[in-house]
């Protein structure tokens, strides 16, 4: 029997894509993140009238396009991960892109034992970080409400 897919049981993977800019990041920044939103893509397509043929219209594919990923109530105290934001934010070209992996795993699969599905993104950079609200009740890592990436490239890897 095949095992369902859940959306909250799910990993994701930053790396640098080597593409310039990184020079002198720690490869593999890390974060936790309890929710990922902009999973989609959409294909646009254009009407096109053609003589002869009376059916209807003939539908094209133009192009494909994805919003931003937006990763929301997150975590780190990953030095390279602030490192990542500030380059992407301060105006210094090239731009250090990222590529990334989402897994998702099934309800109550072993992660070691299963296989997950996987999404992946490519090209990405920081276009907003929302700091959630400080608490001096609350130590540790700094906690970020959204972090929106933009990228290039979204798929769902088919294995």
């Amino acid at each position: 029997m095949a095992e369902f897919l859940t959306s909250y049981n799910f990993a994701v993977h930053l790396t640098i894509s080597g593409l310039g800019g990184d020079e002198g990041l720690i490869r593999d920044p890390e974060g936790a993140f309890s929710e990922v939103a902009g999973l989609e893509y959409q294909i646009e397509m254009t009407a096109l009238r053609e003589g002869g043929y009376n059916q209807g219209v003939r539908k094209l594919v133009t192009k494909s396009s994805q919003p931003e990923l937006v990763l929301k109530r997150g975590m780190t105290a990953d030095a390279a991960f602030w490192e990542w934001v500030q380059r992407c934010t301060d105006g210094s070209y090239p731009l250090p892109y990222i590529n990334g992996t989402l897994e998702v795993y099934g309800a109550a699969s072993d992660r070691k034992k299963n296989k997950p599905a996987k999404w992946r993104f490519a090209n990405g950079i920081v276009t907003k970080v929302t700091a959630a609200n400080l608490n001096a009740a609350e130590t540790g890592a700094v906690a970020i409400e959204e972090l929106h990436i933009s990228h290039e490239a979204l798929w769902r890897e088919v294995s």
